[in-house]
């Protein structure tokens, strides 16, 4: 309202002016049914829930934050739950109605096998990574990949920590095949045929 407007009182008057909450700042979001049960449900009253945000110009997750409420109720129609998380926003970035993605974690820091994902093959139905042998010979083997983490993917089952994998050359390795392996950091580029698996 500016000097001369007309002012009205009631229910369905226009409002004066709209008070925005930019520091902290709250992100509403869904989450599904599966993710509330294996993230938030258990420790949804510890506010120890940890959230990630990651802005519309950004490729990854550049802040972090907490669960500060979960809805009583599941939407039986879509099957999610809201969930509303808190966020420090002291240089002002984050204001009311940006698009924003945010990653949910809650389960307790375990370690894992992890890849990088140029690593893993598809066979039709089944994943599979090129594993280098003690006698430099490539072996087929079937794994079962799980989430990506920094960059890499995790192996929940098929593979070993310490043994290689092949990373870069695949079109020129073929199981059975003998080759010479050049040792490599996961996750850096480089122009090796194998590296070595992190965990």
């Amino acid at each position: 309202m500016t000097v001369g407007n007309v002012v009205a009182s009631g229910a369905s008057a226009a409002p004066l002016t709209t008070l925005v909450s930019v520091s902290p700042i709250y992100a509403s979001f869904d989450v599904d049914e599966q993710t509330y049960l294996r993230h938030i449900a258990s420790v949804k009253d510890s506010a120890d829930v940890p959230v990630q945000l990651g802005l519309a110009n950004e490729s990854g997750y550049s802040r972090g934050g907490t669960v500060e409420h979960v809805d009583n109720r599941l939407d039986a129609v879509s099957g999610t739950i809201r969930v509303r998380a808190k966020f420090d926003n002291p240089d002002g970035m984050l204001v009311p109605g940006l698009y924003a993605r945010v990653k949910v974690g809650g389960s307790t820091p375990h370690d894992a096998l992890m890849v990088e994902d140029r690593a893993i093959n598809t066979d039709q139905d089944k994943k599979f990574v090129l594993v280098v042998g003690g006698d430099d010979t490539v072996q087929y083997r079937e794994i079962i990949p799980g989430a990506a983490q920094n960059g890499l993917r995790v192996v929940k089952s098929g593979l070993a920590a310490g043994e290689r994998i092949v990373v870069n050359g695949l079109q020129h390795a073929r199981p059975g095949a003998r080759i010479s392996p050049k040792t490599v950091a996961m996750g850096k580029p480089a122009d090796a045929i194998e590296t070595a698996a992190n965990q």
